[in-house]
């Protein structure tokens, strides 16, 4: 996932991935809702986008929905969490110490040596997540992932992050700073590490305690049960990936919009793949975006992002400190991207970016079509929530069959 660095949220907090806010700016007739209603199944969950959880300041193109934990087994010992970002772009729930109950109770796993095991996760604008690893079942809509690997964000008997997870970024620890109660990644991987979590403890993922106190951290190997999971993998039917559907939204925004995240691909009615393209990726997850004569190799989709990040030598970034980390080209510009996957297979997607200054200035809309900034990378795109308004956009999940191949793949 990536998180912009855009630093205006209400009494100016500054944050990424966290989240764009808009700032006040009124009188505006508050914009339309949008809405698709899901379907009568067991393998569909209601997902929105708006200004966030209470407390949270305004928040931009962000993908939510309610996660329900529970003690593993239990049927009744369980807590309903809402304002879960959706990100594509990563894998495992992460939830925040703060919005947990603490009478749930949930088992903490130990590394090496029988001290706590903690994880660590990086974004790209500087910003990382530490905390214990425990077990839940995660239950979405009709649908439970048994005995789930999760990370408990900000946990406060564990506030000493190491050293090489910090590396002088800034610690995603609070509501008002994540924007959300936690992050659920549904994205191609299944897991958030993999076999180099397995084979060295220098993965920088995860980590163990050198003492009770846990004063001090060290690198810890991790197996892959013990790992960050996608919970869709770990279902007994509908594994194999998901469907994101979101209706399309007007260039003028909205205040918010109502969709559906739908589980599996090919397996029911609700997730058939009526038409579009295929596209494979490499191991990491990466295609390649062709626009305005570069090959951005290490493309990605991503709903966690709240814009599409691209590197433009034409399009003017912002000054204003509201609008940092954006674009603010002086009317719309339209553009036609070219996108290719590991299996050659290509298609077109035009998109539009606006001036993010004025597009802010309506704090009632919480959903913004057009918003789009610098990635600071030149050989990669990030298409991020703004891809997925109009579209049935599938992640084929790595490993798992499906008629439409095996994963990892995207389908649109």
């Amino acid at each position: 996932m990536y998180f912009s660095n855009f630093s205006y949220r209400v009494a100016a907090l500054a944050m990424l991935l966290t989240l764009v806010t808009a700032c006040g700016g009124g009188g505006n007739t508050p914009a339309p809702t949008i809405s698709t209603s899901p379907p009568a199944l067991n393998n569909v969950i209601k997902v929105s986008v708006d200004g966030g959880p209470a407390n949270s300041g305004s928040n931009v193109n962000r993908l939510y929905l309610d996660v329900t934990i529970c003690s593993p087994g239990s049927s009744t010992h369980c807590q309903t969490i809402d304002h879960v970002l959706v990100d594509t772009g990563s894998a495992g729930l992460r939830l925040l110490s703060s919005v947990i109950t603490p009478g749930l109770n949930l088992g903490r796993l130990t590394g090496t040596g029988g001290f706590a095991l903690l994880n660590c996760v990086q974004f790209v604008d500087n910003t990382f997540a530490w905390g214990p690893v425990a077990t839940a079942d995660i239950v979405l809509g009709g649908k439970t992932a048994a005995s789930v690997p999760i990370q408990i964000i900000a946990d406060p008997v564990f506030d000493r992050p190491a050293a090489a997870c910090a590396v002088g970024g800034t610690a995603i620890d609070t509501l008002a700073v994540l924007g959300a109660n936690g992050i659920i990644g549904l994205g191609l991987l299944k897991e958030d590490c993999g076999a180099a979590c397995v084979a060295t403890a220098h993965n920088g993922s995860y980590y163990t305690c050198t003492d009770a106190s846990c004063t001090t951290t060290k690198g810890a190997t991790a197996s892959i049960a013990m790992q960050l999971k996608n919970p869709v993998s770990m279902f007994a039917s509908d594994n194999n990936g998901v469907l994101i559907d979101l209706p399309a939204v007007s260039p003028d925004g909205a205040s918010s919009l109502n969709g559906s995240l739908i589980f599996g691909i090919n397996t029911q009615a609700n997730n058939q793949l009526t038409s579009g393209r295929v596209l494979t990726t490499d191991a990491a997850g990466n295609f390649s975006t062709l626009l305005a004569g570069q090959n951005l190799n290490t493309s990605f989709i991503d709903s966690g992002s709240n814009g599409n990040y691209f590197d433009s030598a034409t399009i003017p970034p912002c000054s204003g400190r509201n609008s940092s980390g954006f674009y603010c080209p002086g009317a719309p510009v339209n553009l036609l991207a070219t996108l290719v996957g590991a299996n050659a297979v290509s298609t077109t997607v035009s998109f539009s970016v606006d001036n993010a200054s004025t597009l802010f200035a309506d704090a009632s809309k919480a959903v913004l079509p057009s918003l789009s900034g610098p990635m600071g990378d030149t050989s990669s795109f990030d298409w991020g929530l703004p891809f997925f308004y109009g579209r049935r956009v599938f992640i084929g999940i790595e490993e798992q069959a499906s008629s439409l191949g095996t994963g990892p793949f995207y389908a649109f």
